[in-house]
């Protein structure tokens, strides 16, 4: 069972300190003229590409950070690292965002939302053959309010499943994607979403595919970059260095130019042996990016519907107090963005 962030906050600060020690033991050191920063992710999917091509091109030290990943086993952990000023910044599930702001919290703000279609399947184990199987069974998640929750809601949705009637458990299976595809393997759960090839990949292993939210054209923000309200006023260029080389790492993607590089990353982060499958990711990753990846207000009130499923008092939240549009809007007026893609 998930407990609150704040019953959570000495345990994950300790957690945290030992992150940060073993990152610190075993990075480069930092050139006089970056500043050292620590970003942290429980993402381990696809969807952190441009993370991967960022570090691999240099592009946090073009800009001035020497930067530090963290990954962290649980979201709720960044949260904590976040108020903490611990790390700079997280990239996390926007519904993690919106849970924090329970009760008027809104020292956390999403700066940038980098997808917004539904790259996602819904797997289960090979005995299970159609929708009505999952009467009774376990779909695992990363935790309440996490991307992997909300696809799997929006997958039952398509399917004309309601849990509660069904009697269907959202089981929390702490930490990355792998953490879940294991529990299926091992039948610990039976069934979960899978981000865009990986769903395929299994699929091919023999777990059914009950459900693709990318044929049926669902949109939802996902993966966002969020920071700390005082950390953005006090280091405002080590923010914006974070936004600029992701957003080139994102340009990079999308050239053809560099498919070697990006299917070289997928390959190697996601372990991915088949060139088959590394050519499937790679064709999914191209697709699922936001050029400008401003956060959209309407995707976040969709999204806080479904947590409001959960939990209503998650409807009282002010989705626009936890965004922050400022610094995405100056990349935008500036040209930078636009003069990524002139050839």
């Amino acid at each position: 069972m998930n407990r609150p962030y704040g019953e959570n906050f000495m345990r994950s600060t300790a957690l945290l300190a030992i992150a940060i020690f073993f990152v610190s033991v075993c990075a480069p050191k930092p050139t006089s003229a970056q500043t050292k920063s620590n970003l942290s992710s429980s993402v381990t999917s696809e969807t952190m590409t441009h993370v991967w091509v960022a570090r691999e091109r240099g592009l946090f030290k073009k800009y001035g950070i020497d930067m530090q990943f963290i990954l962290m086993p649980r979201n709720p952990l960044a949260i904590a690292a976040l108020l903490a000023g611990e790390i700079d910044a997280a990239i996390i599930g926007p519904g993690h965002l919106i849970n924090a702001g329970l009760g008027g919290a809104t020292e956390l703000v999403g700066l940038a939302n980098f997808n917004q279609k539904l790259d996602y399947r819904l797997n289960a184990r090979p005995e299970i053959k159609k929708p009505e199987d999952l009467r009774g069974k376990r779909i695992a998640v990363s935790g309440p309010g996490s991307t992997s929750h909300m696809v799997s809601m929006l997958a039952l949705q398509g399917l004309h499943i309601d849990p509660a009637q069904s009697k269907i458990a959202f089981l929390t299976i702490p930490g990355t994607e792998m953490n879940r595809r294991l529990a299926m393997e091992s039948g610990s759960v039976d069934a979960t979403s899978l981000r865009g090839s990986m769903g395929e990949v299994y699929a091919n292993k023999g777990f059914t595919q009950l459900y693709n939210l990318k044929t049926a054209g669902v949109t939802l923000p996902q993966n966002m970059l969020v920071t700390a309200r005082r950390t953005m006023a006090a280091k405002p260029q080590v923010i914006e260095g974070y936004l600029k080389a992701t957003i080139e790492a994102i340009s990079l993607i999308s050239d053809p130019a560099h498919k070697e590089l990006v299917s070289r990353l997928l390959a190697s982060n996601l372990r991915l042996t088949n060139p088959a499958d590394v050519e499937e990711s790679y064709q999914a990753v191209i697709q699922n990016y936001e050029r400008a990846p401003h956060v959209v207000i309407e995707g976040m009130k969709r999204l806080q519907k479904l947590l409001a499923q959960q939990n209503p008092k998650v409807a009282d939240v002010k989705v626009e107090a936890l965004v922050d549009h400022s610094v995405m809007n100056k990349l935008e007026s500036s040209g930078f963005i636009a003069s990524l893609y002139k050839k």
